[in-house]
């Protein structure tokens, strides 16, 4: 007893576990083979120092998480076949009782219809009333659709009164306009004629001026060419100049000064002037229709030279002596 509690020595264990079948058979073979050897007698170890196998707790293990595998995958086929979902309640429908329901049938009248029985005069009235009452429906149906008609009339009339309104006061409008440009173009057009006249007015006094500058211009070169030849006939014998005009009578010659050509119009102002002058005035016209203006006819070249240098003096410069027989005369002055 005192051996048994004794702690074992940890050499003296000999960790080995209980094997069956092919353990044996390994020790009968040693036993064979070695037969010199003493065998030594097995110890005998408790169970609770024996180490346990590994191998039955993973077994265990993998067992568990196969069936926790196997039940997910039968929920998630029970899942997708609608295994869980809620079922559909249906209607039933519960069978009424039948009611037999029993014909009645009426009883057959069995009178006896008799035209004399009939009163006449109310039917006649009631059938009257009737007539009447469409008589008056139909009539009102018809009143009602004139009044219709009519309102649709009067709609229309009263649109295109509004129109032909609204196209007379355009009208009215542009008219007015009218007159109004009309009124500003009759003043225009008569501001226009104004200055039309006071530009012509102008006109005339600067061709008046233009044409007195000329004479004036004229009679000075005649005055100087007057002077020139003044010496050359102061020369000359008056009986010769006398002799000349007597030859001039005889020859049908008549003596003039020509005073100035004018193309235009013949003013008052001027024309007074040159009768200033002289008053033996003769007015006549050329061939181009120009009007001239001459003294004369004179008796001698005498005074015809003093009234020629008069006008140059006067500024008459385009003056010049001239003479015509009496048809040329005639022919351009008593027209």
């Amino acid at each position: 007893m005192p051996d048994e509690n004794k702690p074992l020595d940890p050499d003296d264990i000999n960790y080995t576990t209980n094997t069956y079948g092919s353990n044996n058979n390994e020790e009968d073979d040693s036993s064979k083979d070695e037969p010199e050897e003493k065998i030594e007698p097995p110890v005998e170890v408790k169970e609770e120092f024996v180490k346990p196998k590994k191998s039955n707790l993973h077994k265990i293990l993998f067992g568990i998480v196969a069936f926790l595998i196997l039940l997910l995958v039968i929920g998630i086929i029970l899942y997708f076949t609608g295994f869980f979902a809620p079922k559909e309640v249906k209607n039933v429908e519960i069978p009424l009782p039948t009611q037999n329901i029993e014909k009645v049938e009426a009883p057959e009248n069995n009178y006896k219809f008799d035209i004399k029985d009939i009163n006449s005069k109310k039917l006649n009235e009631q059938l009257a009333t009737l007539t009447s009452k469409n008589l008056n429906e139909e009539k009102i149906d018809e009143l009602e659709k004139k009044e219709n008609e009519k309102k649709l009339l009067d709609e229309e009339k009263r649109k295109e009164d509004e129109l032909l309104k609204k196209q007379e006061e355009e009208l009215l409008k542009q008219k007015t306009q009218l007159e109004q440009k009309k009124l500003e173009l009759e003043k225009q057009k008569i501001e226009l004629e104004s200055m039309k006249q006071q530009a012509l007015q102008l006109k005339e006094e600067l061709t008046t001026n233009n044409n007195v500058d000329k004479s004036e211009a004229a009679a000075i070169e005649e005055l100087e060419k007057e002077k020139i030849t003044e010496p050359v006939m102061d020369t000359i014998p008056k009986k010769a100049l006398r002799d000349k005009n007597d030859d001039n009578k005889n020859n049908g010659f008549l003596l003039f000064i020509n005073v100035a050509k004018i193309k235009g119009v013949l003013y008052k102002k001027y024309l007074d002037k040159i009768v200033a002058i002289n008053a033996d005035v003769k007015l006549c016209r050329d061939d181009k229709n120009r009007i001239e203006i001459y003294f004369g006819p004179f008796e001698n070249s005498e005074d015809r030279t003093k009234i020629l240098n008069k006008l140059i003096d006067n500024k008459f410069n385009e003056a010049y002596e001239l003479e015509f027989t009496q048809e040329e005369f005639d022919k351009r002055c008593n027209y």
